[in-house]
């Protein structure tokens, strides 16, 4: 797995599993990104084409556990 951090419209930063997005769809103003089973997460991206880029590039979170 592998996830990023995404600003959402109205929940501010949400992790994601990258490895779980089924598609992206454009809305009114906004991309909606679509998860395996879940209801969409509106974002902040304004189109397909920088979400994609994002989504490319964004750093992954590191989980560490403690001892």
């Amino acid at each position: 797995m592998r996830f990023i951090n995404i600003e959402s419209k109205h929940n501010g930063p949400v992790a994601i599993n990258a490895n779980a997005i089924s598609s992206l769809q454009m809305g009114h103003d906004v991309v909606y990104i679509y998860l395996s089973g879940d209801k969409p997460i509106a974002t902040q991206f304004t189109d397909i084409a920088h979400a994609i880029d994002y989504i490319q590039r964004a750093s992954s979170i590191s989980l560490t556990q403690g001892v």
